[in-house]
């Protein structure tokens, strides 16, 4: 039973479920496990708990607008 564990800054919900879909179909053609075994968890993360080389990407967002 493939768990596959994403995590991507939250607001993107509307792409989950083709997501969810490829991974899925992706993860059974390369493993050859029944695609209703395979799990797919979303994590959403706040982009002010997401660090980028040593600093919150909420405030890099800050500098590039």
């Amino acid at each position: 039973m493939p768990v596959v564990n994403i995590q991507m800054f939250e607001g993107r919900d509307e792409a989950k479920a083709s997501i969810a879909k490829d991974v899925t179909e992706s993860i059974a053609k390369h493993t050859g496990v029944d695609p209703q075994y395979v799990y797919v968890i979303f994590n959403d993360v706040k982009t002010e708990n997401w660090a980028i080389s040593g600093e919150l990407f909420s405030e890099t967002l800050k500098k590039s607008n």
